[in-house]
């Protein structure tokens, strides 16, 4: 049986009520928080994924956009700045 979620406290709570292992991002496990269930790297089951986000180009962003795109990869905030008001 193959169960999926889109939540990783789902999955979790899955796997803490015996229904089987499962397979989330490292991010989503806390070895303080999760301390009922064990984590092992299975990274090399899986080819790395890049995740995009887009902006509309001149647009105004505000202060917690820029928070949003600093928890995904910590730019700098001027190089959001300029990849926003160059040409092409």
């Amino acid at each position: 049986m193959v169960l999926t979620a889109i939540d990783a406290d789902v999955i979790k709570t899955y796997v803490e009520l015996g229904l089987g292992i499962g397979i989330v991002a490292m991010m989503a496990y806390d070895p303080k928080r999760d301390t009922h269930l064990r984590a092992m790297d299975a990274s090399h089951l899986f080819e790395p994924s890049t995740t995009r986000i887009g902006i509309r180009k001149n647009s105004y962003l505000r202060g917690y956009t820029y928070e949003f795109i600093e928890m995904s990869r910590p730019p700098h905030r001027k190089v959001v700045d300029d990849a926003m008001h160059t040409k092409g």
